[in-house]
């Protein structure tokens, strides 16, 4: 009897017991991915102050003045920290004015214009910025990532692993628990037989329902045939959706019919504008993407250092929908490497964007562009008065959007068409007096 009370009241604390123990096991689940975080914080931070102190030894030796900033010597070294420091995010070099003398990548969306300077603009307790002096008043700023996507999944999956596991193991120690009851004792037996009822006098049996002949007809056929539509309707479409050359010798009343929305149904102009990357008729990508391809473009060339010209040019006493425009536009756009970076610009032009190209290159090129326009066209367009006109802008080094290389290269073929006769102009900027107006902005 001893036994079998211990036994009863096990069982009556179990769930007790196993709630007790679930608590504790998720209290230590919470507590164990905080601490491999918090550990990955502190590894990243001395790893981070540890690289930023041997970049920073470098340029002590390799930078005395601002001109050394773009030497050979530093700006391999920079590449190669830049490349061997993992948790490396970006790198600045300032004057004493806080005017940016080397950056590195060229645009970063951690870079943040203040009137005083460039600043980083970083997620607090995932990054770490560092700065230190250099020689003639410079100073050298970087970003870390003292916190990785790597480290902090890695203890969030391992804790749902481990509680997925638990959960599991619980739900199952319930179920036992709950379906285990206390052994039953002599006395509790025989009351239990005495109150037994005879089953076999039991004489209920559920009834079941019997459908109407006529009420269970409604379910054999749909009235309305297949998806919603009338049978004959149905019958009525051919595979690909247009009506059918059959007919119906019987139609159904009271019968809704469905009806299809044609484009001719559609109001005028519901479907102008851009379908698809190109212009069926010239070949070329559709103007409105041009803006964000340029952008994309630019940043990327930041990236890798690399230069990017953009070359606007048009065709006199032509528009699209022409034979001459359409023959221009085909010429244009297989003379360049990439068909997707050519895009139609204004009623009589195209905009090409020339990826790793600097405006000499692109200027020789474009001279070759203009003999074989010119070998096409000939007796069509370009004679005399009717000619093609081009203007061309870089990055040349510098940070600019898309808006300011389209400005500058739209200013280019304007001052090129004002000169009268076919001519290829290109703006050339200078570096140096861009970052000082943006300093003065």
């Amino acid at each position: 009897m001893a036994i079998i009370g211990l036994y009863s009241n096990t069982m009556k604390r179990g769930p007790l017991l196993i709630a007790i123990v679930s608590l504790l096991l998720v209290a230590a689940m919470a507590a164990w991915p905080v601490l491999r975080i918090a550990q990955a914080i502190e590894s990243g931070q001395n790893e981070a102050r540890s690289s930023f102190n041997e970049l920073r030894r470098s340029a002590l030796n390799m930078i005395s003045t601002p001109s050394d900033t773009v030497s050979e010597p530093w700006r391999a070294e920079a590449a190669k920290a830049w490349l061997s420091q993992q948790r490396l995010l970006a790198l600045v070099i300032k004057d004493s004015s806080g005017e940016v003398l080397y950056a590195r990548p060229g645009a970063s969306p951690y870079y943040k214009r203040l009137a005083s300077g460039l600043s980083f603009e970083r997620p607090e307790g995932t990054t770490s910025r560092l700065g230190g002096p250099l020689s003639s008043g410079m100073a050298i700023e970087a970003l870390y990532v003292t916190l990785s996507q790597e480290a902090l999944f890695y203890p969030i999956r391992d804790a749902a692993i481990a509680f997925s596991a638990i959960l599991a193991l619980l739900v199952a120690l319930l179920l036992l628990v709950s379906n285990a009851s206390p052994m039953a004792t002599d006395q509790s037996l025989a009351d239990d037989e005495s109150s037994r009822v005879d089953a076999s006098n039991d004489t209920w049996a559920p009834s079941l329902p019997v459908l109407d002949p006529e009420e269970s007809s409604l379910y054999e056929e749909d009235a309305f045939g297949p998806h919603g539509l009338d049978k004959s309707d149905a019958d009525g479409l051919a595979s690909d959706g247009t009506e059918a050359k059959t007919s119906t010798p019987e139609t159904k009343e009271n019968v809704p019919t469905a009806s299809f929305v044609r484009s001719d149904d559609l109001p005028i102009g519901m479907l102008d504008g851009p379908r698809g990357l190109f212009d069926e008729e010239t070949g070329l990508g559709w103007e409105a993407y041009l803006r964000e391809r340029l952008s994309a473009e630019l940043r990327r060339s930041a990236s890798f250092e690399q230069d990017l010209s953009l070359l606007i040019i048009s065709i006199d006493e032509s528009a699209r929908g022409d034979e001459e425009f359409n023959l221009f536009a085909s010429t244009v756009r297989d003379y360049f490497s990439f068909k997707d970076l050519a895009f139609q610009f204004g009623k009589d032009g195209a905009a090409l964007i020339l990826p790793n190209m600097d405006v000499d290159h692109a200027l020789r090129m474009c001279e070759k562009l203009q003999q074989k326009l010119e070998l096409t066209l000939k007796g069509m367009t370009v004679d005399g008065d009717n000619g093609v006109f081009m203007g061309l802008s870089s990055r040349a080094g510098r940070l600019v959007d898309a808006d300011r290389i389209i400005g500058e290269a739209m200013a280019a073929i304007g001052k090129a068409k004002q000169d009268g006769e076919p001519s290829i102009l290109a703006f050339r900027p200078d570096p140096e007096k861009f970052r000082a107006y943006l300093a003065g902005q």
